[in-house]
């Protein structure tokens, strides 16, 4: 239980964290592997135990999608021929919180500890608030010292580097210490549900935390991220108010934003890229409604759905490319039928990552992939609508929330693999289920030694 409490305190934190050890570069960047072999090392632990005391394994609703998933990854792998070290590589940033998922499912956890959990988040969420006024107010003197530390690792052909260290930030944008801005308005989204599932009025001082929460994901320079937290607070307002008032609502917001688009950024005015000139924060966000951002887009994340999707449908619908994504970038961009709008390279293909699954794993992989999320949505619902503990109808709506947003923001960026957000979004799917009295184990089984 002690690791569980340590990794939700740690993730959030662990780019500052490593940032300052007396360490070299190359121990810095292993360092990096140390979270997800906690998690690796304690799910080991806890299956042995419960294989050598005959304790049964809990049921969840989302078993045989994420068997049948990971079945079609080895599957695809395995008829593309793709490289195995690559293949790994390319689906172990989501595989680690699946892991954590079953870890915390599967560890016996009261009421009391998945409070002190919920805190342990909330109180970070605080911290990054902090942190980002900080980096908001304090110049670039103080951006610098939150920066991650300027250092590179490369397996199996990646190389990983910060965004932010190689793009640069978008001028005033915040990033906590989770090392990049867009990881920050995730994370800052998970926070932001969190708060939503304990509000049972909309009274001022509830009105002002969620302001708050929006203005500092707003901060972040993300659109999606920002656009994603307005959709969490419609999706928690429908369940509280109904369809009538949300439409309502939705209509006066909108109303609203066609006003300042039309006054701030018409769509005749060219976009202007915020990490090259000084953008405002609403001048970022109706940016995306300009003709020429639809013009980049195209080269980018619009291209992705209009070009790689009808290139895969029409070449390799069943199973994809192959699991290797150096490989299957290699291979489409030699594909008989083309449809690309440019040639691929390795930077930014995850970026919609809803369509990198279709072209890794195929049709079958996709559906699977999806049908998890769907299955995650209806036993959220389903708790919410039926479940007698209070408890447990809060974390469905956490829940309920995230998964709806998590789904859009999977056409942006590769949301569910940053530590940032991944690790916060099972770790509350694990405790929803936990919380759940009613959860169901399989058959026990028993190994002796």
């Amino acid at each position: 239980m002690h690791i569980i409490y340590f990794l939700t305190g740690y993730f959030a934190f662990e780019e500052f964290i490593l940032k300052f050890l007396p360490v070299s570069d190359s121990v810095y960047s292993y360092l990096r592997f140390l979270g997800e072999i906690l998690i690796y090392a304690a799910f080991g632990r806890l299956v042995f135990h419960k294989l050598y005391r005959g304790i049964p394994f809990v049921k969840t609703p989302i078993d045989l999608p994420v068997i049948g998933f990971y079945f079609v990854v080895f599957l695809s792998m395995f008829i593309n021929r793709s490289p195995i070290i690559g293949s790994l590589y390319n689906i172990r940033p989501l595989a680690r919180y699946i892991v954590l998922f079953y870890l915390v499912v599967n560890s016996s956890l009261s009421h009391q500890r998945i409070t002190t959990l919920l805190r342990i988040i909330l109180c970070i969420g605080v911290v990054q608030i902090g942190v980002g006024l900080v980096q908001w107010l304090g110049g670039p003197t103080l951006y610098d010292l939150f920066l991650p530390r300027a250092s590179t690792l490369e397996v199996a052909g990646f190389t990983k580097e910060f965004r932010l260290l190689e793009l640069g930030r978008e001028i005033g944008s915040i990033y906590g210490t989770l090392g990049d801005t867009v990881i920050y308005g995730v994370f800052m989204i998970v926070i932001l549900t969190i708060f939503l599932s304990r509000i049972k009025r909309l009274d001022y001082l509830n009105l002002l935390g969620i302001g708050l929460l929006l203005l500092f994901i707003a901060r972040s320079y993300s659109r999606a991220a920002t656009f994603s937290a307005m959709l969490a607070c419609v999706v928690w307002y429908f369940f509280q108010y109904g369809w009538k008032m949300t439409l309502r609502l939705s209509l006066i917001v909108l109303l609203v934003f066609s006003v300042i688009l039309a006054i701030v950024n018409p769509f005749e005015l060219e976009y202007v890229n915020p990490r090259k000139a000084k953008v405002g924060l609403t001048g970022n966000i109706t940016g995306v409604f300009s003709g020429s951002y639809v013009k980049v887009a195209q080269k980018q994340r619009l291209g992705a759905i209009l070009g790689n999707v009808p290139t895969v449908l029409v070449n390799k619908p069943i199973l994809g490319y192959g699991a290797d994504q150096n490989t299957t970038i290699e291979k489409l961009n030699k594909s008989k039928r083309s449809f690309l709008f440019k040639i691929l390279s390795k930077k930014g293909f995850k970026d919609v990552y809803w369509v990198a699954i279709l072209c890794f794993y195929g049709l079958l992989g996709l559906g699977l992939f999806m049908f998890i999320f769907y299955r995650l949505f209806t036993a959220s619902l389903k708790l919410y609508k039926n479940t007698v503990s209070k408890f447990t109808k809060d974390m469905a709506m956490v829940m309920i929330c995230l998964v709806v947003v998590t789904m859009f923001l999977l056409f942006f960026n590769r949301t569910l693999e940053f530590r940032g957000y991944g690790f916060y979004f099972w770790m509350c799917a694990a405790l929803m289920f936990v919380s759940d009295t009613a959860l169901q184990t399989y058959k026990p089984l028993r190994i002796t030694l």
